[in-house]
């Protein structure tokens, strides 16, 4: 190899800021998740091999290195075979960009990514049916300001499939009209500040109207705030759900069976639109996915849902920039 190759420390600093954040501009959440990635490891290979962040070589990418980390993070750190797997898909990301830029370390890339994926039952996506839903909606109190923009929270998700972050971003600028009469969309701000149209119900936009009216929103103002007037929070919409599934529960027993999260309503959505018949790039538009192969879980999905009934009734009879990169490590990772 060349005496003048990068570093471990440069490379990776420039496949985050170049690869990551620059060309593919993926999500802060995604950035967050590699980052922790790579801070693992270098705690393990500090922990097992006494080997500090500013020594960290590539060479300790290795097939044997890494076959060492799945097991500490088995053992060690107690994950379960997907989180395992999330930890090498950042792993193999980084090697392969390594790959693309620096060929000289290809034997060391190909030998990193020999170390297989772990096999692991995918669960069961949990869906809201309409009677769970219409439970959890008659949990809200709609004569009190803090249940009817509850009730106004669960009809936009359930309606929209839109994301927790981009629900709540929407203003009361993002309700649109549309070009057939009494028809009214909102617009969704999402990921890589791409916008999307979706139409609203009637009873949605109708209860949206009254909502508006009675709280007297306007402008640029937020629809969602918490009842200290503040822009309501990801963790906040989270409780109130939990609390709403609590209650709900006792009206539709089969909500304690399933983990409903903010997001189970977006799952929802993807698969109410499916078994209605829309095609899968509609619903991909829809969702506001950049690869229709994300929509494509939601078909699967739908087929094992179909054969688990079918099994239960026979047994019954988801750019350019300078820069000079830090040896500390740890320090840029944090600072991510």
């Amino acid at each position: 190899m060349k005496a003048d190759l990068p570093t471990f420390q440069t490379l990776l600093q420039n496949y985050f800021l170049r690869r990551l954040i620059q060309q593919r501009k993926v999500s802060g959440q995604t950035v967050n998740s590699y980052r922790d990635t790579f801070r693992i490891y270098i705690t393990f290979l500090s922990e097992k091999y006494n080997i500090n962040a500013v020594s960290v070589k590539l060479e300790y990418f290795d097939l044997d290195y890494i076959q060492e980390f799945c097991k500490y993070l088995e053992v060690k750190r107690g994950n379960k075979s997907v989180t395992i797997n999330n930890r090498l898909a950042a792993i193999r990301s980084f090697m392969e960009y390594v790959a693309e830029i620096e060929p000289e370390y290809s034997g060391i890339v190909k030998r990193s990514l020999m170390v297989p994926m772990q096999k692991h039952e995918i669960p069961t996506m949990d869906f809201i049916s309409k009677d769970e839903f219409q439970a959890m909606e008659e949990t809200c109190d709609t004569s009190t300001p803090l249940g009817s923009r509850d009730k106004l929270m669960l009809l936009i998700l359930y309606n929209s499939g839109t994301r927790v972050s981009e629900m709540l971003s929407l203003k009361y600028s993002d309700i649109k009209d549309a070009d057939l009469p009494g028809r009214t969309c909102i617009k969704i701000h999402g990921k890589g500040r791409k916008e999307r149209i979706v139409p609203l119900w009637k009873n949605t936009a109708e209860y949206l109207a009254k909502y508006i009216s009675a709280i007297d929103i306007k402008a640029d103002d937020a629809l969602f705030n918490n009842k200290n007037g503040d822009k309501l929070t990801r963790s906040g919409v989270r409780f109130r759900i939990n609390k709403i599934v609590k209650e709900a529960s006792k009206a539709a027993p089969t909500l304690q069976e399933k983990n409903i999260t903010p997001h189970t309503f977006r799952h929802s959505v993807a698969m109410n639109l499916l078994r209605s018949g829309v095609d899968i790039s509609t619903i991909a538009i829809w969702l506001g996915h950049t690869s229709i192969e994300t929509t494509h879980k939601y078909m699967v999905a739908d087929i094992e849902l179909k054969r688990k009934a079918m099994e239960q009734a026979g047994i019954a009879g988801d750019s350019s920039f300078r820069y000079k990169p830090s040896n500390d490590i740890l320090a840029f990772l944090n600072a991510l």
